[in-house]
């Protein structure tokens, strides 16, 4: 495991404290299924947008400007999108990197609770058509998302081997510091304005990625997503 990018403040919020800083964690030795990415049924193959997104709670994919749940449309035969195992790998990842996060930033990670949204991302070159598919503007997590204290991004492709561009950005005075995306890589950071941030446009090729978040109010925890 490996630590970058370390920052001196800190300052409370809710039930844990929050120390500024951004982390990295190597878990190349799991890989997650990409099968609602490289989807097989008409209904997920229709267009391919720029970016798409995957909420594996609620079983929402965004198709353009609409969503379609997997769940609800693929009935009884989700199981030829998901399994058992597919959930219980997400399940594991999450309390890894929880775990890691609560560790790195000295906290227990009794105080951290999984937050919505959780979801998956594709990025690929294809042009914007909406609004939310301008992926690469910067942003701050607490806004976009209210309830994360705790970002973390788990990469399921290579940078310049499976895509070009896509770099992650942390907005700061004076330089910018980027991650390249690497299959296994996870970064995490606290979610607040002392994270600014953007994703670089992907030029070629196709960025996959895990965001997990994790909140310090068990008002907006969520459980694990099971597989019924």
């Amino acid at each position: 495991m490996s630590y970058t990018y370390p920052g001196p403040n800190f300052f409370e919020t809710q039930h844990c404290s929050l120390a500024q800083g951004k982390h990295r964690l190597d878990l190349s030795g799991l890989r997650l299924p990409l099968a609602t990415f490289k989807p097989r049924h008409p209904v997920l193959c229709a267009r391919l947008f720029q970016a798409s997104i995957l909420d594996l709670h609620s079983g929402a994919l965004s198709v353009g400007k609409h969503f379609v749940n997997l769940y609800r449309y693929f009935g009884d035969k989700i199981q030829t999108v998901f399994s058992e195992e597919d959930f219980q790998l997400y399940r594991d990842v999450r309390q890894k990197v929880q775990l890691t996060i609560a560790q790195a930033f000295g906290i227990s990670a009794s105080s951290l609770h999984l937050t919505k949204p959780t979801f998956f991302s594709r990025i690929n070159s294809t042009q914007a058509r909406t609004a939310h598919d301008e992926y690469w503007h910067a942003h701050v997590d607490k806004v976009t998302y209210g309830s994360f204290d705790y970002t973390s991004l788990l990469y399921l492709s290579d940078y310049l081997d499976d895509f070009g561009g896509g770099r992650f950005v942390f907005v700061e005075e004076g330089a910018n510091k980027t991650v390249e995306p690497r299959a296994g890589r996870v970064s995490f950071f606290t979610s607040g304005s002392e994270n600014l941030h953007r994703v670089e446009k992907v030029h070629w090729g196709t960025r996959y990625a895990v965001t997990i978040a994790f909140t310090c109010n068990p008002d907006h925890g969520i459980a694990d997503p099971e597989f019924t």
